[in-house]
């Protein structure tokens, strides 16, 4: 893997840098859309939404992939 403007040896410590904060933005971010769901009395609750979605999702990545468009 290479990122343009950056060593070999710098890489890992990019990574490192920006992979615990994009996860933590992430998780808050699915954690609000769950309360927030659940809060507004969507169709099921705001947990069963966000499996539906990733479940969603992954079949369709898998199905791109299998196509050969991803």
């Amino acid at each position: 893997m290479t990122l343009a403007g950056h060593r070999d040896a710098s890489i890992y410590k990019e990574l490192k840098r920006v992979i615990p904060t994009a996860a933590a933005f992430g998780g808050a971010t699915l954690g609000l859309l769950s309360v927030v769901a659940d809060m507004m009395g969507a169709l099921g609750s705001g947990t069963g939404i966000l499996m539906a979605t990733t479940i969603i999702y992954g079949c369709e990545s898998f199905y791109c992939l299998m196509v050969g468009r991803g």
